[in-house]
């Protein structure tokens, strides 16, 4: 066993468990789940005589169950087949559990052999390992995030505290990941609750090596996740960058429910090595100091949300450790006075920026492009969905509030970056919208509306007014 792939202040047991002993995380520190776990609804077929609006269903609404049912390949039978559109593909879940599994089903295959060549490459068949957190804690899931990333490949699946259920047990014999070459072949991270007993045995049992990583507080278990995914992907340092010296931290406050503006970092460092640390609205916690410190002052700092979230005088602490960007829809040129920040609006901000010195932001700004949606309640959604900015598409991270209906400024969004053609759509560029949880989260008509904004249009069409091509994404 190599020690210097081991971070300071981590002990590892040599056995099939390996342990990052480091304490466990203070329930004090973490906020309420924000949702009860949904069950999955019966079929209800409408009655043949009932009522129906004849604009939706002018020659009688379908009655009954689904007419036939996909099943899934033979080779891989706990596979789950979901709906798609043009340009949106439903992953379904009802409960967090199911959410990662539908995500990790999507983008590992799975279906070549451990030993098939190109397993270790960039684009793998399977993972590398996984990341198990609970689905109960939303700091610590969002805290887990930069292990998602190469060299790692580790998808979110959920367990709980008293082990691990059939479902996610079930999916990690599918995906049969292959262990991180550049550490210990490491199988699965055990983060803060997920590091328990019944766990450790099941994996065990199974003969997966894992880590386990847990803190007292929150901003303590960033320190020591920055640090772990720090020595794996940059050895050398022990700091995560970006391969041009450039190390980038984004940073959110612990304060309420102010955590869902970090939400689209998630995705973020799923698809770039960065940090991601935590503060208080008005203070800087010691753990976060410690890790901006082992960056020496070149620290590439995002703050996300406004001076509500993360006040003025603690970005002028922060800066004492490097450069600070804060990511909201203010525009200091722009407007007169701040505009009030939420969630859905950074979001969007964050997915149009891009801060070429520090290599940050999706710029997305024209079609050609993926996205993950999100209900803002749904926080278990958005971590588990965050490998999706990993491979595939790259879906950086919209929300919306509503089942129903997107927020004002989603749809505006979506309709400015929908593609268009002056010659064929045969042409391209398309857009494509992953969709995550169960038809209460977001429902069937909200999709089918993202699918009616998102497709392709005729750009010469007189009253076309909307969109964009390839070229129109920002430099």
């Amino acid at each position: 066993m190599n020690a210097k792939l081991v971070p300071a202040g981590v002990a590892v047991a040599a056995s099939v468990g390996l342990a990052v002993a480091i304490g466990g995380a203070s329930a004090e520190a973490r906020p309420a789940a924000s949702h009860a776990i949904e069950r999955a609804p019966a079929v209800v077929a409408l009655p043949q005589r009932a009522k129906v609006d004849p604009n939706r269903y002018p020659f009688g609404a379908p009655t009954g169950p689904a007419d036939y049912e996909v099943p899934p390949p033979p080779e891989q039978p706990t596979l789950v087949p979901t709906i798609g559109t043009k340009t949106t593909q439903r992953l379904y879940g009802s409960t967090p559990f199911q959410e990662a599994v539908s995500v990790t089903q999507h983008i590992w295959p799975a279906a070549l052999p451990e030993n098939a060549p190109g397993e270790n490459d960039n684009d793998p068949d399977r993972p590398w390992a996984l990341t198990l957190i609970t689905p109960d804690d939303p700091l610590t899931g969002i805290t887990a995030t930069p292990l998602i990333h190469f060299p790692d490949d580790a998808p979110v699946l959920y367990v709980t505290k008293d082990g691990i259920p059939q479902i996610t047990l079930n999916e990690i014999k599918r995906l049969g990941d292959t262990g991180i070459s550049r550490y210990h072949n490491i199988d699965a991270f055990l983060v803060g609750a997920a590091a328990n007993s019944a766990v450790e045995r099941q994996l065990k049992d199974i003969g997966l090596k894992y880590v386990t990583v847990t803190a007292p507080t929150v901003p303590e278990l960033a320190d020591k996740v920055d640090r772990l995914y720090g020595s794996i992907e940059n050895p050398d340092t022990g700091v995560a960058d970006m391969g041009n010296a450039m190390q980038n931290v984004m940073i959110g406050s612990l304060d309420g429910t102010d955590y869902r503006y970090l939400l689209p970092a998630t995705h973020w460092v799923a698809h770039m090595a960065s940090g991601l640390l935590w503060v208080n609205r008005d203070s800087v916690p010691e753990a976060t100091v410690r890790a901006l410190q082992r960056r020496d002052g070149a620290a590439r700092i995002y703050l996300f949300g406004g001076p509500e979230q993360i006040s003025s005088a603690v970005a002028r602490e922060l800066s004492r450790h490097g450069t600070v960007i804060r990511i909201t829809n203010d525009d200091i040129v722009a407007f007169n006075s701040d505009p009030k920040d939420n969630p859905v609006d950074t979001a969007i901000a964050f997915a149009k920026m891009w801060d070429p010195t520090g290599m940050v932001g999706w710029k997305i700004t024209g079609p050609g492009h993926g996205f993950t949606l999100v209900h803002i309640d749904d926080w278990q959604g958005a971590v588990a969905s965050a490998p999706l900015s990993h491979l595939g598409f790259h879906a950086p991270l919209l929300l919306t509030k509503s089942p129903t209906t997107l927020p004002t400024a989603v749809d505006g969004y979506l309709r400015s970056v929908a593609p268009t053609f002056l010659t064929t759509p045969a042409d391209g560029p398309y857009n494509m919208t992953y969709v995550i949880g169960s038809w209460s989260r977001i429902s069937w008509p909200l999709q089918a509306h993202v699918d009616y904004v998102s497709e392709m249009a005729n750009r010469r069409l007189w009253n076309q007014n909307t969109g964009g091509r390839y070229g129109d994404t920002s430099e």
